[in-house]
């Protein structure tokens, strides 16, 4: 019998195989490398709006400068969007009312949730949503995410757990991620091919025995280049060894320390970084504390939302507010870093196959209102999104940017809750 491999692998996914197989992060990474790959989108809460005159850039869409707030983001400035003249509106009003609707637009779920459900149906997880001391001292549905119906979904703040969830769990064949470490992935794939031998008919018992060379190759080509090799590989993944003692009883909870915020933070992206190298989901959201932060950094003697009322745009209450913002655009650009330094399965990075959405439920901080927001795009979402530019859109609408978000991902959209200021995406942001 004459096969053509490639057609075979091609051809896997819509086999009774695709079920099993498709949790396996190998396998995944290996049958989308005949697919090419896909657009994957993260959403980024930072809490507590901003103070505009020293948030948003200076300049025009090629020449522009940076200010305060985002100035650690001049390093990676060849990779955002940043935008102003973009306001929320109807709705809610305050820290409440912003967070309800800046990823709703006042649609009656979240646009995280609108494009996992969309883009997500091939993954093991079609969405993820992560915390850093989100729930802490923070009311049920104050977070930005809803599914179909306005239901809050809660964002897991313990990274341990939410790791295990994704990768730690029983894989088809019942065989732990300790285990599944040690021995080797194309035994693996075999042993669930066996496992299914009994399933499948005859001729496809016979493609399966004929091409398991194929599957060897493929094996062997993603564990011998070595951009392919770091692809799908958690064992460098808490490497400090973070633990969440089981029976902690403490307050606040170990997760909720201030002292462990940045530690948390970062394993969360780093989490989001090996889900998306694996595709194990291709939407995850982060949400960085919650609205009226009570987070103390070290060297600043105010709490975050204190330090958010600050008076004189050029007071020292507001200087303390910029740091706090600096903090949050230095984790930001941790994750931008990150899904840079990692190579799809096209060869492009994660961050030019992503886009990153920065956003927080307030404009002017002191005000609470929700004009000019602090919103900020990275990654080109697979070439639709041109990065390296400021845009200002003059007081239109922010949904028109989350209906922008969803047609960079491929989900054909002109609306997305309020329609007020008009249909379709922001005019000039996509490529």
């Amino acid at each position: 019998m004459k096969s053509n491999r490639r057609q075979f692998l091609k051809t896997l996914g819509g086999t009774a195989l695709a079920a099993p197989l498709a949790t396996m992060p190998w396998a995944r990474v290996a049958m989308a490398q005949q697919s090419g790959a896909p657009r994957r989108a993260v959403f980024v809460f930072i809490p507590d709006g901003c103070i505009p005159e020293r948030f948003h850039p200076s300049g025009s869409e090629f020449e522009f400068q940076l200010n305060d707030m985002t100035s650690p983001l001049e390093s990676i400035r060849q990779h955002c969007v940043f935008t102003s003249g973009l306001n929320m509106y109807e709705g809610g009003h305050t820290h409440e009312g912003g967070v309800a609707k800046v990823l709703t637009g006042n649609n009656t779920e979240s646009l995280d949730y609108f494009l996992a459900q969309r883009i997500g149906q091939s993954t093991p997880f079609r969405g993820i949503n992560l915390g850093v001391h989100a729930t802490f001292q923070n009311g049920e549905g104050n977070a930005p995410s809803f599914s179909t119906g306005n239901v809050p979904i809660t964002p897991n703040d313990n990274p341990i757990n939410a790791f295990d969830n994704i990768f730690g769990g029983q894989d088809p064949g019942n065989v732990p991620v300790s285990d599944r470490r040690k021995r080797s992935i194309l035994d693996q794939m075999i042993s669930e091919i066996r496992a299914l031998n009994s399933k499948v008919g005859a001729n496809e018992r016979e493609k399966l025995e004929f091409h398991t060379d194929s599957i060897r190759e493929v094996e062997k080509r993603i564990l011998s280049n070595g951009a392919e090799a770091g692809m799908c590989n958690t064992s460098g993944y808490n490497s400090a060894g973070f633990t969440v003692p089981e029976g902690w009883h403490g307050y606040p909870p170990k997760i909720h320390l201030d002292e462990h915020y940045e530690t948390i933070g970062r394993l969360q992206m780093d989490l989001i970084t090996e889900s998306f190298a694996c595709d194990m989901t291709r939407v995850a959201t982060l949400m960085w504390s919650h609205p009226v932060s009570p987070l103390r950094v070290e060297g600043i003697d105010q709490g975050h939302h204190d330090t958010s009322h600050f008076g004189q745009a050029d007071g020292g209450i507001a200087d303390k507010f910029v740091r706090y913002k600096q903090y949050h655009m230095r984790q930001f650009r941790y994750l931008v870093e990150n899904l840079a330094s990692r190579t799809d399965t096209d060869g492009n990075s994660l961050l030019h196959n992503s886009v990153i959405f920065l956003c927080s439920e307030l404009g002017h901080s002191d005000a609470h209102d929700h004009r000019n927001m602090p919103f900020v795009l990275a990654g080109n979402a697979g070439g639709a999104l041109q990065t390296g530019r400021y845009l200002n859109f003059g007081g239109d609408a922010h949904t028109k940017l989350l209906v922008s978000v969803a047609n960079m991902m491929g989900v054909d959209i002109d609306r997305f809750g309020y329609t007020g200021h008009g249909t379709g995406g922001l005019p000039g942001l996509l490529a």
